[in-house]
């Protein structure tokens, strides 16, 4: 074979070298998630995916997932091959295919994370987080969907677990969806409170101050890192390495800098691996074996036998989220 391309003219090793580059640079869906509209995170992160195609020559197109679920189904059945999404999201990932974490956003006030929080209308009578959690079937609420880490698992974690609270159960009535969905039905009197974060919050007090002054904030999480990016790790190194290169080079320039605000008011992204969910992994694994322990409905037997998945899905899962990344150098 080699004395056969030896004898190729140069033109058609040109062709063989371009028929390569081609198949490198087959089409990559990049998969976002969406926590105001689809419109609005498609507008906001299409110049990035441009600059992206033209800066590494890769054929690169933004997918927007409506949900949480949508975002996670995405990555598992490999319709996208990257993906920004939530630290619980990529742990879920992680737990059902092959990808790992290798970047972090970073924002423009260079802040390392951001908290949970759960705010409330001014005038909805409700002025502390006791008075919302300890008067059941009184309040309606919403929260994030069950990948959503600020909209769901850091209240679960450290507010309703503690207390054997059930959402679905406790509330009046209880609504699931995107963050701009919450802020929604909060404002408009649908919900008495609603599980928000202080990233939302600092951009809305920028672009909407009169609705940020009309909102209480009733209680706030610990910090949770910034959410991560995710990719493939069946992606060629060369690939891998084209997309860190932009990844981490992007925001010099003045264009890119405001390119990056108008995303997610970003500054740019650094370098990750798993180790950054090990949190969100304790939290969850907490979480799941509460519920196991509070559940007066499991016999011993049954509740030995979950506690023993769990005990061995956290083993697996540890090992996983120790790994550094596979970053091509």
């Amino acid at each position: 074979m080699r004395r056969s391309l030896l004898k190729l003219p140069l033109l058609a090793l040109a062709g063989l070298a371009g028929k390569v580059a081609t198949a490198e640079a087959a089409s990559l869906a990049f998969g976002v998630i969406t926590t105001t509209t689809v419109a609005e995170t498609q507008a906001a992160w299409e110049p990035f995916f441009a600059a992206m195609r033209q800066s590494t020559g890769l054929d690169v197109r933004g997918v927007y997932h409506a949900t949480y679920e949508e975002a996670v189904d995405a990555v598992v059945s490999n319709l996208v091959q990257l993906a920004w999404v939530s630290n619980k999201a990529a742990l879920d990932c992680i737990e059902r295919t092959n990808v790992e974490v290798f970047a972090q956003l970073v924002d423009s006030a260079g802040s390392p994370g951001y908290r949970s929080i759960i705010v409330t209308r001014r005038d909805s009578g409700l002025t502390s987080i006791d008075q919302l959690l300890n008067r059941p079937r009184t309040w309606r609420f919403a929260m994030g969907e069950p990948s959503s880490t600020s909209g769901s698992v850091m209240l679960q974690y450290a507010l309703f677990v503690p207390r054997s609270i059930k959402p679905e159960e406790h509330f009046l009535s209880l609504r699931r969806g995107t963050h701009a969905q919450t802020l929604a039905a909060v404002l408009g009197g649908q919900v008495h409170a609603g599980a928000y974060n202080t990233e939302e919050l600092l951009r809305l007090r920028e672009h909407a101050p009169s609705q940020a002054q009309q909102l209480r904030i009733l209680w706030e999480s610990a910090l949770i890192p910034k959410d991560p990016l995710l990719w493939r790790r069946d992606l060629p190194l060369s690939v891998r390495k084209r997309i860190a290169d932009y990844i981490f080079g992007v925001g010099k320039t003045l264009d890119e800098k405001l390119m990056l605000k108008r995303m997610f008011d970003l500054a740019g992204f650094k370098r990750s691996s798993n180790q950054q969910l090990k949190f969100v992994l304790d939290i969850d694994d907490f979480k799941q074996r509460s519920e196991v322990l509070l559940d007066a409905k499991l016999g011993e037997a049954l509740k030995n036998e979950r506690l023993a998945d769990l005990r061995e899905r956290y083993a697996r899962l540890s090992r996983a989220v120790q790994a550094d990344a596979d970053m091509p150098r």
